[in-house]
């Protein structure tokens, strides 16, 4: 239970930056109210609809699975995820943990569904193209609805109300996407209230002690953003990741979110855009799945 206690710590540390990052970045938010309100809504999330992910490695992805192969898998896939949330990398969890579970349950030959793991897969291309799509769409219908908005103190307070809506609303997805993920990794087989408490608890406190790194990274170096922009971005990556949670389907926040910030900028003609941290986060999204199999298949042989 440790390293699935130190994957939500890592969690928290990694993707609070892709829920409430854009509103950090927008000055909507100060990062100490941002991550009060991150701490809710992942909380939230994960007691509403955490459940609807917690049996996709266990029953998703494999026919079958031994306490070695989820600690295989949770091990990989924490070292993977540590190492780049050092980097300051907003990295999907997700795609590390398929790439963990196909290398463990090849070392351990155990069975996989390839049809649902090549679905998961897929995810990893649309993702950002619809937070792509939903912040292009957002912006430019925020853009035409405030251009009729005279006073700019009310429209700035607006969106900054908006922005802290759809911030938290990120975290909510956040909770019941990729921790619902972590939950079904749980060794003993429960989903019991208070093993799902200490998951949540556990993100919180990587929320609070480690994330300002990857925030700063997204607040501030990928796309110079307005309130209005921090909305519709946020807003465009939780709606990706909501709709598929409904499809029982684990994605990247991160890939939704940065997808969202790209989408929302377009209108806006003149943009200070950072290439090379957006190379980084796509080498990045490319090379985790591949690491976390190569890993866990070791780490399966060993145990």
């Amino acid at each position: 239970m440790l390293p699935t206690l130190g994957l939500c710590v890592i969690l928290g540390a990694n993707n609070f930056s892709t829920c409430l990052g854009t509103s950090v970045g927008s000055r909507a938010l100060r990062y100490s109210h941002a991550l009060i309100l991150g701490s809710i809504g992942v909380l939230t999330g994960l007691f509403i609809e955490g459940d609807k992910l917690s049996n996709v490695v266990t029953a998703g992805i494999l026919s079958s699975s031994t306490p070695q192969l989820l600690f295989a898998v949770t091990t990989s896939s924490l070292v993977i995820m540590t190492i780049l949330t050092l980097l300051r990398l907003p990295i999907s969890l997700s795609q590390v943990m398929v790439g963990a579970v196909l290398g463990a349950a090849i070392g351990m030959g155990v069975q996989v569904n390839w049809f649902y793991t090549m679905s998961i897969a897929s995810s990893w291309i649309s993702t950002p193209l619809f937070g792509f799509v939903l912040g292009l769409s957002l912006s430019y219908f925020s853009k035409k609805i405030t251009s009729h908005v005279r006073s700019i103190l009310t429209l700035n307070l607006a969106y900054s109300y908006l922005t802290m809506i759809s911030g938290v609303y990120a975290a909510y997805t956040l909770g019941a996407n990729s921790l619902g993920l972590i939950v079904g990794l749980n060794p003993f087989k429960t989903h019991t209230l208070t093993i799902t408490a200490f998951y949540g608890m556990a993100t919180i406190l990587g929320m609070l002690l480690f994330s300002r790194g990857t925030t700063r990274s997204v607040a501030e170096n990928i796309i110079g953003m307005n309130p209005s922009q921090g909305f519709a971005s946020q807003l465009a990556g939780a709606l990706t990741v909501q709709g598929f949670t409904e499809l029982r389907i684990p994605v990247s926040v991160s890939q939704a979110v940065v997808g969202g910030i790209y989408g929302s900028t377009i209108p806006r003609r003149i943009v200070v855009r950072n290439d090379r941290l957006t190379r980084e986060l796509m080498f990045g999204w490319t090379l985790a799945p591949l690491i976390g199999a190569c890993l866990a298949f070791l780490i399966a042989h060993m145990t």
